[in-house]
């Protein structure tokens, strides 16, 4: 089993995401009527947020600005229990950004992100995170916004530190990153495009089903693996055996950030001693909750909130 677990390090990005959405069908080359918003966002501190608002002691390694955005983003931070002692501020860079257009059906047309800060994240930036001896029952986590020469250093240190080290995906052109890491991963938390990415599979090949990726890296690299595959069956890879979950039922708002509330989800059952097979279904139950919510990350997210979802989730056991 991976868990239980009493600490977590996340070591990963903080941005503030703009997110656009239209009102009624959407016309691609023209303006069209919509809303437009701000939120506290970044893959690591979306899921050190859900970690701290479903219980854990959840620490946030990253870097910011020095701009009304980075406060924002540590505000949301602190406001969810998250530790953000550890995050750095740049002099030069600002705080990262995410900018979303959605569809009216939620689907997201297109996004551009600004993490130059995260270059700013070097093994230095972080050494005080990674070398310190960790409490017992301590878990890491990285996203692959990190440059690769700090994702190196981390996972060394996490296996100098006897830690188990999970890593989150973020994009396909970021995915590349953990390739080199796979063998030393606990556990991978990737959406199908991006789990192909890591595998190396060409854009314009042929890709795998979500389970066939799942069994490839479980069974060969990283021994647990969580494939997405959006509104699709999700699969999840313990040593090469594969199981299959479908998404629980949810009236979409927007999907940005079901796959961060997929990953601090499944990492909280995990917490709690479930097995990966058992914890996935928390990370479904929170996923769901997200893509109900305005923000990444719902104010409303609890235990027992997750509990209520995985009671409630009907045939989304394999």
């Amino acid at each position: 089993m991976l868990g239980p677990f009493d600490s977590i390090t996340v070591f990963g990005a903080a941005t503030v995401d703009r997110i656009s959405a239209a009102v009624g069908t959407t016309v691609l080359g023209a303006s069209n009527p919509g809303t437009a918003r701000a939120y506290p966002g970044g893959v690591g501190l979306n899921v050190a947020r859900g970690l701290g608002r479903l219980g854990h002691p959840v620490r946030l390694v990253s870097r910011i600005g020095r701009d009304a955005d980075g406060e924002m983003a540590m505000a949301a931070g602190r406001a969810a229990g998250v530790d953000v002692s550890r995050v750095s501020v740049s002099e030069t860079a600002p705080t990262a950004s995410y900018h979303a257009v959605f569809d009216h059906e939620g689907s997201l047309v297109i996004g551009i992100a600004d993490m130059a800060v995260c270059d700013e994240i070097v093994p230095a930036a972080v050494a005080a995170a990674a070398t310190a001896s960790p409490p017992d029952r301590s878990l890491w986590l990285v996203d692959a916004n990190l440059p690769s020469e700090t994702l190196d250093f981390i996972a060394g240190g996490a296996i100098e530190a006897g830690v188990p080290l999970a890593a989150l995906t973020v994009s396909p052109a970021k995915a590349v990153r953990l390739a080199p890491l796979l063998d030393k991963l606990t556990l991978l938390i990737a959406n199908r495009r991006e789990a192909a990415a890591v595998l190396d599979y060409a854009p314009k090949e042929p890709m795998p089903s979500a389970a066939e990726l799942a069994r490839q890296i479980s069974q060969a690299k990283a021994p647990n693996v969580v494939v997405s595959n959006g509104g699709e069956p999700l699969a999840v890879g313990v040593r090469g055996e594969v199981r299959a979950f479908a998404p629980l039922k949810a009236f979409v708002k927007s999907v940005n950030g079901a796959g961060d509330g997929l990953a601090a989800g499944t990492i909280h059952g995990l917490a709690l001693g479930r097995s990966l097979f058992e914890a996935v279904l928390a990370g479904l139950a929170t996923a769901a909750i997200a893509i109900e919510s305005e923000g990444t990350v719902s104010p409303d997210l609890s235990p027992a909130l997750v509990a209520a979802r995985i009671g409630d989730r009907g045939g989304a056991a394999p």
